[in-house]
């Protein structure tokens, strides 16, 4: 308890950032949807003004890009040029949509354009190169898996977030994960 007479401490506020928004708006989006997300609630959330975040951010296209970048730092993995990697990382990135049915909508639905989206798609090229793949083939498997990954978590992530579709969500989740496992098998050096 302070002195009589003494100011009181002020709490130092916590400062903005876009890394701060990029985490709040992701946390709102995962928690509610994507409806839930404005400037105002946002920066209710992070204890600010909504004009404040943009001086961090250019306008809710640039925090929808932190929530993708969010996302991304999620279902990231190291390097590997292994088919089984490459795999395991699919099958990751759909239990990401499974488990965040909400911010995968966003991830999904967006262009990549993001330094860690970027990076994403990069490695998986670099993935499929190392496959033995020419650098046309590797580009052309890269956005086959691609689509095939976002339509198929966007599948997944509309059955969990339907109410009792448990038994149907798991022959979904079954027949897209074997599909997902001929569709990277197919994959040959050209």
């Amino acid at each position: 308890m302070p002195k009589p007479g003494k100011p009181r401490p002020r709490a130092e506020p916590r400062r903005l950032s876009p890394e701060r928004i990029g985490a709040a708006a992701y946390a709102l989006v995962d928690n509610e949807g994507i409806a839930a997300l404005s400037a105002r609630r946002l920066a209710t959330n992070l204890g600010c003004e909504a004009m404040s975040l943009y001086h961090h951010v250019d306008g809710m296209e640039a925090v929808l890009d932190l929530v993708v970048d969010e996302a991304l730092a999620q279902v990231q993995m190291p390097f590997s040029a292994a088919r089984e990697d490459l795999l395991q990382q699919a099958r990751h990135y759909l239990a990401f949509a499974e488990g965040h049915p909400h911010v995968f909508g966003v991830v999904a639905t967006r262009r990549w354009r993001t330094p860690r989206a970027i990076a994403l798609a990069e490695a998986v090229i670099k993935r499929m190169l190392a496959m033995g793949l020419s650098q046309d083939a590797a580009l052309r498997r890269a956005r086959i898996l691609g689509a095939y990954l976002n339509g198929a978590g966007l599948a997944l992530a509309a059955w969990n977030l339907a109410p009792g579709s448990a038994a149907q969500a798991a022959t979904v989740r079954k027949d897209l994960l074997a599909g997902l496992d001929e569709l990277i098998s197919d994959i040959e050096p050209s």
